[in-house]
């Protein structure tokens, strides 16, 4: 099962590992204080101790001499839990006083009247200080030893009192974290629980003002989303009534054609069957251009297959259809087709070039004229498709394209979708699409400029 990731946990994570590392240097340096003050209080009692044993030493027939009451031995071997000694020698390294194992102590430097040492005493270890003193031109030294139990509970004690309020502290410090994060996490939730609460339907904006700063730029882009699945779905219940709207009427009229010749057979079955025919076609020319609309608006990814494609040889194997329907309306097309190469997909471009000779053909009037021209400059391939025939408006030009929308001057019987899927696969290719008047100033223009490979490939990109 894979680990789950939260913005929660990664907070608390980032938090918490500084926060750790915190606590412990801080616990290092709490037990590095608490040894230097207690090292630093024995040590200064140790000292204490040594000057007033010096206060004790006298000369006696040239000799130097320690005239310690008993009592007082007693009391500074027994000190507290601690054990003392003390041992006093002349420059000789004679012992005149004390314990001679003291004199495993090295000896100070000249410049300095005392120093403290460690040293392991009777299976022990023991803290030490060595004190130089000058008496009649004569030096002696004086060492008391104790041992580190005092000391050892000072330093704890100490350590644990510090200790305490930091970890009281750590603890209020992590209550405080948790709620920050959970307070600051508020306007996430907040947001996650309006998407989730939401029916597909609702595609309402999400209101950007109240939110903190860092999530203004991610309820912009949810909003253009909800904005562009908006005009998706109107777009998408257009196109389903258009297509219903318009599938109706070949219908109705395919319906009404065959009721009429049950009821009486018809004078002249020819014709009727060529109507029937005529009828028929008119609803597989409809119903498979709406099929390929749809595929093409609703499937971004259309297209699988992207190879370089020569517009030029496509051209070749599907005029010959419409060649022989222009020539049963007695129409002139002219080709004028140069090698043109393009990247993409070669049905998609094979459907392109479909939908224009058939727009071309289609709406060309009857002994009328057209022209088919490719052409490549620097890259840059235009193809484009005229033909002669009523003048188009301005504003007519402006609507072609639209899916359903027919000039009202036509006289065709296409359903108005071919130019529209001419757009739709030139965007998807990167292309362009223009619209103008044709030959002689009448009839229509069709440009698509197709970009150079470079070009091509990072608008597709």
């Amino acid at each position: 099962m894979s680990r789950i990731y939260t913005l929660r946990r990664r907070l608390f994570r980032q938090l918490g590992w500084p926060l750790i590392a915190i606590l412990i240097l801080g616990g290092i340096f709490a037990y590095l204080f608490a040894l230097h003050a207690a090292m630093s209080a024995y040590d200064l009692g140790l000292l204490n101790d040594a000057l007033d044993l010096s206060q004790q030493v006298e000369m006696q027939d040239g000799r130097f001499a320690i005239d310690l009451p008993k009592a007082a031995e007693q009391m500074l071997q027994a000190n507290n839990q601690d054990r003392e000694s003390y041992a006093a020698w002349d420059e000789d390294g004679k012992v005149f006083s004390g314990n001679p194992k003291l004199l495993r102590l090295h000896d100070i430097h000249a410049s300095a009247e005392h120093r403290f040492d460690d040293l392991v005493l009777d299976g022990e270890m023991n803290r030490a200080v060595i004190l130089r003193q000058r008496m009649q031109d004569r030096t002696y030294y004086i060492a008391v030893s104790q041992t580190m139990r005092g000391r050892n509970l000072l330093t704890d004690r100490t350590f644990a009192e510090i200790l305490f309020p930091e970890a009281l502290l750590a603890l209020v410090s992590i209550g405080v974290i948790l709620w920050g994060v959970r307070r600051g996490l508020t306007p996430v939730e907040t947001l996650r629980d309006e998407i989730v609460s939401r029916s597909s339907n609702d595609l309402r904006p999400i209101d950007e003002a109240s939110a903190p700063a860092e999530l203004t730029p991610i309820i912009h882009g949810i909003n253009e989303l909800f904005g562009h699945l908006t005009s998706a779905f109107a777009s998408h219940r257009r196109f389903i009534a258009d297509a219903a709207h318009q599938l109706r009427t070949p219908l109705a009229s395919l319906s009404s054609q065959i009721e009429v010749g049950l009821q009486k057979t018809p004078a002249d079955m020819e014709k009727f069957l060529r109507q029937l025919l005529a009828t028929t076609q008119r609803t597989t020319h409809l119903s498979n251009q709406l099929l390929s609309l749809a595929r093409l608006e609703h499937t971004e990814t259309a297209m699988h297959e992207v190879v370089t494609v020569d517009l030029r040889q496509i051209f070749l194997e599907t005029s010959s259809d419409f060649v022989s329907l222009a020539a049963r309306k007695n129409v002139e097309i002219n080709f004028d087709l140069q090698p043109s190469r393009v990247q993409g997909s070669p049905l998609m471009l094979r459907e392109l070039v479909s939908n224009l000779l058939d727009n071309v053909v289609r709406y060309t009037p009857a002994n009328g004229k057209a022209e088919v021209s490719l052409k490549e400059d620097r890259g840059t391939i235009l193809l484009v498709m005229q033909n002669d025939g009523p003048m188009i408006s301005t504003e007519e030009l402006a609507k072609l394209g639209t899916p359903f929308h027919r000039p009202p001057s036509s006289e065709s019987d296409g359903c108005g979708l071919g130019l529209a899927i001419v757009k739709e696969i030139a965007r998807i290719h990167g292309a362009d699409v223009f619209f103008g008047k044709g030959l002689d100033g009448g009839g229509l223009q069709v440009r698509v400029l197709f970009r150079s490979f470079g070009k091509q490939a990072n608008h597709q990109n």
